[in-house]
């Protein structure tokens, strides 16, 4: 955000569309949102922005999966249905590493692992890893198949997530895919991972702020920046859900390998600057 100024409008609106269409396709998040800063040259957002996408996407989720959660909170809390208690208990499982390593590690993903050349390489490894990936399709494990074990793989390759260019939804559908899920089972237990994920990360975000202390303008912005985020990343999940089982992961994949050397072009012009 530009110093003692509200972000514009209109910024709100296209760091909604980016985050709402990145958060959920495996191409990072993060790393095109830093792309677009330098792009722009713009200073960094506020904290205030941050939190509304992140509630933004968290609210996409609840409505894309809000049978699935209903089922889960329903009869996996009271255990009248044990595969629901079996995958809410994966899920909170799963949930562990990457809080634990958001919570520890918050400050140098706000620095030090935002560099450019170190997320251009990041990108294009993982777009390898995606290739790589399809190779390793075809097995038949479904969503309620998934034990603590692999809920807590998943959760650890998560953690990953952190490094801007990984992409969390890349990585956990990467992890479950090598776990033996069909790749629809893999994006279904990422998109439903990705809730209290994001959930947590609100709330974290939400301890600096209060509402009253927030200036109006910023207030407006933010519910911009929000509803735009939670629209975007609904249809963006709804596209996943729909065609992954017809395009796999090497589209992404490829997506990834040239938005990395954009990366690097970006990154060698502003050395040789």
């Amino acid at each position: 955000m530009l110093e003692g100024k509200a972000v514009p409008a209109a910024r709100a609106v296209i760091l909604g569309v980016v985050q709402g269409l990145t958060e959920f396709l495996p191409v990072s998040s993060s790393a095109h949102l830093v792309l677009l800063a330098r792009l722009g040259r713009w200073r960094k957002d506020s904290l205030d922005l941050e939190v509304a996408l992140h509630l933004g996407c968290l609210l996409a989720l609840l409505a894309a999966f809000r049978g699935e959660w209903s089922w889960l909170l329903r009869s996996g809390l009271t255990g009248t249905d044990p595969n629901a208690r079996a995958l809410l208990a994966s899920l909170l499982l799963a949930c562990i590493p990457a809080s634990v390593a958001g919570v520890v590690l918050e400050r140098y993903a706000r620095g030090t692992f935002r560099r450019l050349p170190q997320i251009a390489a990041l990108t294009a490894l993982m777009g390898g890893v995606l290739i790589l990936a399809d190779h390793v399709l075809g097995s038949d494990r479904g969503l309620l198949q998934v034990t603590w074990r692999d809920g807590l793989v998943i959760g650890l390759a998560q953690a990953l997530a952190l490094l801007p260019g990984v992409s969390r939804s890349g990585v956990t559908i990467t992890a479950g895919v090598l776990l033996g899920f069909s790749l629809p089972a893999a994006v279904s237990f990422s998109f439903l991972l990705a809730a209290p994920i994001l959930a947590g990360a609100g709330l974290w975000g939400l301890r600096h702020l209060s509402w009253r202390g927030i200036p109006r303008g910023e207030r407006q912005t933010m519910a911009i920046g929000l509803i735009t985020a939670a629209l975007v990343g609904y249809f963006a999940i709804a596209f996943m859900l729909r065609v992954i089982a017809h395009i796999h992961l090497t589209p992404f994949g490829l997506y990834r390998l040239l938005f990395a050397l954009l990366l690097w072009r970006l990154a060698s012009t502003r050395q040789a600057d």
